[in-house]
C-alpha cells in the first residue's frame, strides 16, 4: 500500500502533461468571414407611405383621416417588403 500511493500520485502528474502535448499541435483551418449589411427599409418607408396617402385618399374619404391612415399603413408595409426583398441579399460568407 505505502509503494502504491506513490506511484499512482506520479501517475496522476505525469498524465495530464502527456495529454496536453497530444493538444498542442497547430490546427489549420480555413477561417470563415461573415459579411452583412442591413437594409434600414427606407425607400420602402418612403415610397409605401406616398402610396398609402393617395390610396387612403381615395379609400376611406377625402378629410385628413384618410391619407393620414393610409400613409401610416403604406409605410409600415411597404418597409416590410422592402426589407423582405433584400433579406437573402444581406450576408455573405468569405474563406480565407
Amino acid at each position: 500500500m505505502k509503494s502504491l500511493l506513490p506511484a499512482l500520485a506520479a501517475a496522476v502528474l505525469v498524465l495530464p502533461a502527456i495529454a496536453s502535448d497530444a493538444d498542442a499541435r497547430p490546427v489549420h483551418r480555413k477561417q470563415v468571414y461573415k459579411v452583412c449589411r442591413h437594409s434600414s427599409g427606407t425607400t420602402g418607408l418612403v415610397a409605401g407611405g406616398v402610396a398609402g396617402a393617395v390610396v387612403g385618399g381615395k379609400v376611406i374619404g377625402g378629410g385628413l383621416a384618410g391619407p393620414v391612415v393610409g400613409a401610416a399603413a403604406g409605410a409600415l408595409g411597404g418597409r416590410a417588403i422592402d426589407r423582405s426583398m433584400t433579406a437573402k441579399k444581406r450576408c455573405r460568407y468569405y474563406r480565407r
